[in-house]
């Protein structure tokens, strides 16, 4: 196996118990895809048409508005699968950009072949569960948050939880998915 598609076949034997056999197609559908730091892979009104698992770097999932404000849905790093997934299941355009926040190396399947690979090979099915299953996990675990923690409470827990956010984002970005704005961020470091 090309060493570039380790880290995805990995993931599918250890997390979803998926055969050498059941994963040889990945090897075949999943494309390279190698993205600068700003570049973007989608923005709102495409359709999602690829699925993303993340080798190396830091992909963002945001909304913005006319005014240019931004809010992060969700940042995926390394050993993530990541698509704007309303818009890859339904054939919409998409409200959400997704954005490399590092220079990342990512494997791509398009829409079509999920979809064709799924049929074809029903244990792909425990794949797409897993997808929606991590989002929905993250979806309500990140709402919950916003819903019932102060800015403090939640730079706490990100701190505690997911260290790495922290020390890899730039505190714009780390602002943007906290739900504040910088200035409150910085005066939220500076007390702690």
């Amino acid at each position: 196996m090309d060493p570039i598609y380790i880290e995805l076949a990995t993931l599918l034997r250890d997390k979803l118990a998926l055969s050498k056999e059941d994963i040889a197609p990945a090897e075949r559908l999943f494309k390279p895809v190698d993205i600068k730091k700003g570049q973007h892979l989608l923005v709102k009104g495409q359709i999602a048409g690829r699925l993303f698992f993340i080798n190396k770097g830091c992909l963002r999932l945001y909304y913005s508005n006319e005014n240019l404000s931004m809010a992060t849905r969700f940042m995926a790093f390394e050993h993530t699968f990541l698509t704007s997934i309303v818009s890859f299941i339904s054939r919409n355009p998409s409200a959400e950009y997704i954005e490399a926040v590092e220079e990342s190396q990512l494997l791509a399947i398009t829409h079509q072949d999920f979809f064709r690979l799924r049929s074809q090979m029903p244990v792909w099915d425990k794949v797409y569960v897993y997808i929606l299953e991590y989002g929905l996990t993250v979806i309500n675990n990140r709402l919950s948050g916003l819903i019932t923690q102060n800015a403090t409470e939640r730079y706490r827990n990100l701190l505690r939880d997911n260290p790495e956010l922290i020390q890899r984002l730039s505190n714009v970005n780390l602002a943007s998915y906290l739900n504040i704005s910088p200035e409150t961020l910085s005066r939220i470091k500076s007390n702690l």
